[in-house]
């Protein structure tokens, strides 16, 4: 899983059987300071996220897949929560 920012989304005229209902966004990994990380990869939503959002995704062979209950969807990321806040504890070295 990862943090990201919702950055843009995808239009397209026809869709893979599964997703035909579904909307496909594009993300942007953060790092736990929410700066970027890396390239933007597309993501599908199952949560109901849009730009701007920060989000959790998750990335994993298959679990669209399973998600969705339909074999072998050809798509890793999936959005599973809308994110409110992040708080990270320092631990001390003492």
């Amino acid at each position: 899983m990862f943090l990201a920012k919702v950055v843009g989304k995808v239009i397209s005229t026809e869709k893979y059987e599964v997703y035909a209902s579904k909307k496909l966004l594009v993300v942007q990994k953060l790092s736990l300071d929410r700066k970027p990380s890396g390239l933007p990869t597309i993501a599908i939503d199952y949560v109901g996220a849009g730009e701007g959002n920060l989000v959790l995704v998750g990335a994993a062979p298959g679990l669209a897949s399973v998600v969705f209950n339909f074999p072998k969807a050809p798509i890793r990321e999936l959005i599973m929560g809308i994110v409110d806040t992040v708080e990270i504890s320092q631990k001390s070295n003492s």
